[in-house]
């Protein structure tokens, strides 16, 4: 079973924007009493952005609060945070942009796969303190962290809208709304008694996240809002399920009295066994398994399972005998798991480029060119190595995607080769393999992969029907179960050719993803031109 991927990605509705300053507007990630948070595209890649309420932003005094706070949020240092990087703040609509973390929060975990353990709970529980340490650092509180507010990628937690939800604050710990700041049973028993905010309100949380995060549900849960904040203010939980040197730290955090709990930093320190705690350089050390959390449910106490996600659907060198015998291990064939005749129905977009800004950060150093007329990007190749971009994803690659670009004016001999690809391989020691999803100038597709140098063809060439080199759509799906790789290509929205590698990969990094031209066995020169590219999770 594969491991989760980014959270869906609704469809814009009507009057949702189209573009807002140099941000593309995609899709929608939620919804909350402050505003609309949208999937956006930005030039350094996809972004969060969040669009304030016309009646909050028509308020002066909340106006005023929001631009102090998100000015204070910019201060905030990167580590274990998703951080401010834009805002528009001067007239309506406002809206502030963050970094996108393309992950799950850890309430999702929670209720569809029940609690963490080993690694990833302390990792999540050093991440959550060290994100603390930086928002304190900044002058912050960030008035309500829980499941929700911490997101799950591979290089750690990330904790989000730390800080601006201030904004809705009115004084005496009340939002604009008159409601309680925070979430019932995630609040500081002094928030509740008194209204009193302050960096220790936020350690309080950070013990009912990790209690959380260890049994699979919040030390103050309750059926009702009156009976979570009694709880708070009056219930010491039993920690007997948190192993001993996590039940510790979780319990000084959770001390009723604000004076008696312990600093972001020291519980960090605590955590890694260090008094001089470097808190940069720790969050960079700090990982994720998301290939474990697989989404079907444990058996938590008070966690009624969920049904198992369904599963996935799924270099010029000449093979040698050894690598022969491998093949062994490789399913190959048509209908080998039964994919659809059409691409997989996608939850949303993780990234498009139309072509239209020349910055927006495709590599361009093996063969790739932005055209001068934009719109387009044009690879050439007049050598025997592959040419290839690839755009500039910052985002966390789930374990099923679905590549489609607009591929036109291909030129070359009728050997030369244009497609989609996949990569799972380690930078640093170059273990892995690529996976290429291919059509030939003369309407002939294949799947083929490589491994150190070595390439071999996982399907025969396949004509394929009506394809014409002047224009074609071409659609990648590349999916990873396990130790199981699943490949399948479209052109013009039919099936060409899908295969199964079933080999051990030496690594579970996440792909790199992108397109990628080859001469042919003559002497001419390969050209195509690239049109909305565009990586989509299912």
């Amino acid at each position: 079973m594969s491991g989760y991927g980014p959270p869906a990605v609704q469809a814009l509705r009507e009057g949702d924007p189209a573009a807002l300053g140099p941000y593309r507007i995609a899709g929608r990630l939620g919804q909350g009493g402050m505003g609309t948070v949208f999937l956006a595209e930005g030039p350094q890649g996809p972004v969060a952005l969040k669009v304030i309420m016309p009646h909050l932003a028509a308020d002066p005094e909340f106006v005023e609060r929001f631009r102090r706070e998100v000015a204070a949020a910019r201060r905030v240092r990167r580590f274990c945070t998703a951080p401010v990087l834009d805002s528009q703040l001067d007239v309506p609509p406002f809206w502030v942009v963050t970094e996108y973390v393309a992950g799950p929060d850890l309430g999702r975990v929670l209720r569809e796969s029940g609690p963490l353990a080993n690694s990833n709970l302390e990792a999540l529980a050093v991440g959550v303190a060290t994100a603390l340490t930086a928002i304190h650092g900044a002058g912050l509180v960030h008035c309500d962290l829980k499941p929700g507010n911490v997101l799950l990628s591979p290089l750690g937690p990330r904790v989000i809208d730390f800080g601006i939800a201030r904004a809705f604050d009115i004084g005496g710990g009340k939002t604009v709304t008159g409601r309680l700041l925070g979430t019932p049973e995630y609040m500081a028993p002094e928030v509740i008694n008194a209204h009193h905010l302050t960096p220790a309100a936020d350690i309080f949380a950070w013990g009912c996240v990790v209690y959380a995060a260890a049994t699979g549900r919040s030390p103050f849960a309750a059926r009702t809002v009156p009976e979570a904040l009694m709880r708070v203010v009056n219930d010491r939980p039993s920690l007997e399920a948190i192993e001993p040197g996590l039940r510790e730290v979780v319990a000084a955090a959770l001390e009723k009295e604000p004076r008696n709990r312990p600093t972001a930093q020291d519980i960090a320190s605590r955590l890694v066994g260090s008094t001089k705690l470097d808190a940069e350089a720790l969050a960079g050390t700090l990982r994720i398994d998301l290939a474990s959390l697989s989404g079907v449910p444990a058996s938590a106490p008070g966690h009624t399972p969920a049904p198992p996600r369904k599963g996935g659907r799924g270099k010029l060198a000449a093979i040698g005998a050894g690598v022969a015998a491998l093949l062994v291990a490789v399913a190959v064939g048509a209908a080998v798991w039964g994919l659809p005749k059409g691409p997989p129905a996608t939850d949303g977009v993780l990234y498009q480029d139309l072509f239209d800004d020349k910055e927006s950060g495709w590599n361009t150093d093996a063969g790739g060119a932005y055209d001068d007329a934009g719109g387009t990007f044009t690879l050439t190749n007049n050598s025997d190595n592959p040419s290839w971009a690839r755009p500039p994803l910052n985002a966390v690659i789930p374990q099923r995607v679905l590549l489609e670009a607009n591929v036109s004016n291909f030129s070359g001999d009728p050997g030369a080769r244009a497609g989609l690809y996949c990569n799972f391989l380690n930078a640093d020691t170059a273990e892995g393999a690529s996976y290429d999803m291919e059509i030939r100038r003369d309407g002939r597709a294949r799947i083929r992969k490589s491994v150190s140098g070595d390439g071999w063809d996982l399907t025969a060439d396949v004509p394929v029907e009506g394809f014409k080199p002047d224009k074609a759509k071409l659609q990648a799906e590349c999916t990873r179960e396990g130790d199981k790789v699943r490949l399948a290509l479209w052109v013009n929205g039919r099936l060409a050719v899908q295969a199964e590698d079933s080999q051990k990969l030496p690594t579970a990094r996440q792909p790199t993803l992108g397109v990628q031209l080859t001469r042919g066995l003559g002497e001419n020169e390969a050209k195509v031109t690239v049109e909305d590219f565009t990586v989509s999770h299912f």
